[in-house]
């Protein structure tokens, strides 16, 4: 590609239509990430086949980190989300919680190189009963600054939640 162009693929999420392409497009980042996936999203709330991804990846060296918000205006998602973070921090995923007000973004990003944008949150509700639209980028320049901002994130706007921390709730 030219200097100045990048793919682009626009992936919808689509109940009434039977199209579940942003749910593909998170299964294929983390099937083939190599290094490290970085998920935001407002209500986490992955299912079987993410988790089970997840874990997969994990177990293969990937480091997964996961940035949630801190702060939610869904008190009963974030209490469900929570509730998954004993999961994740067994299966030594990286929890991050945003702390500087409610978090809506949802962005990931692997390896540096992918990244998905967009209105999906990863959760039932929008695998199965919105209309959501994201847009992947196969991009290293775009992929790499997107990393280094999630990672600015994570290191000045969230605090980390440790299994230590995790027992003391």
């Amino acid at each position: 590609l030219p200097d100045n162009e990048c793919l682009v693929r626009v992936r919808p999420e689509d109940w009434v239509r039977r199209k579940s392409e942003i749910s593909a497009s998170y299964l294929q980042m983390l099937r083939q990430a190599n290094d490290e996936v970085i998920i935001m999203s407002s209500y986490f709330l992955p299912g079987r086949q993410i988790r089970k991804s997840l874990a997969a990846a994990a177990k293969r060296g990937v480091q997964g980190r996961v940035i949630t918000t801190g702060k939610s205006d869904v008190q009963m998602a974030k209490h469900a989300e929570r509730y998954l973070y004993r999961w994740m921090l067994d299966h030594q995923i990286s929890l991050y919680e945003y702390q500087e007000n409610i978090l809506h973004g949802k962005l990931s990003c692997a390896d540096g190189f992918l990244t998905t944008v967009g209105s999906y949150n990863v959760n039932f509700l929008s695998a199965f009963a919105s209309i959501e639209l994201n847009l992947d980028i196969l991009d290293a320049q775009f992929g790499a600054e997107v990393n280094r901002q999630l990672q600015e994130i994570i290191q000045h706007h969230c605090l980390p939640i440790t299994a230590r921390e995790w027992q003391q709730h």
